[in-house]
Formats: structure tokens, sequence, C-alpha cells
């Protein structure tokens, strides 16, 4: 059994080809905020990577290690900040 509303015999079919004003200005907020989530994500990452070489990192490796870490931390973070 179908859990969708019923149309009135005669009434016109939805359109879902256009949204509407509020579902346009809701998906460019929304990809904005994915844009600024990952343009943080890279700075983590970068900024991260540029401290342990800093900081002596034995080698390149070591530094990416430690800024893969820097980013999980920070993925997991965005994701509970929801």
């Amino acid at each position: 059994m179908s859990r969708r509303k019923r149309r009135p015999a005669g009434a016109p079919a939805p359109s879902g080809g256009e949204p509407d004003a509020a579902d346009a200005g809701r998906s460019t907020s929304t990809a904005r905020r994915m844009a600024v989530d990952a343009a943080v994500l890279i700075a983590v990452f970068a900024v991260t990577v540029a401290i342990a070489e800093l900081a002596g990192a034995a080698n390149l490796g070591v530094a990416l290690g430690v800024g893969q870490v820097a980013f999980a931390v920070a993925l997991v973070v965005l994701l509970l900040r929801g």
C-alpha cells in the first residue's frame, strides 16, 4: 500500500522539474558550505605537513602521515558538527 497522498481527480500533476526559490538558495548555500569544508580540510593537511617538516620529521613520508592523521581528525570534527 502506498503512503503517498492521492491527488484529487482532475488535479494537475505536480511539476518535479524546477525547484522553487527556497530550494535554489538552499542548494547554493550547501555547495558553498561543502567548498568551505573542503578548503578547511586541505588547509589543515598542508599546514600540518609543513609544521611536521619544520619540527624535524625524519622524512617527507612521516610528515605526510602526520598530515593524514590531522586530516582525519578534522574530517571527523566537520562531520560531527553537522
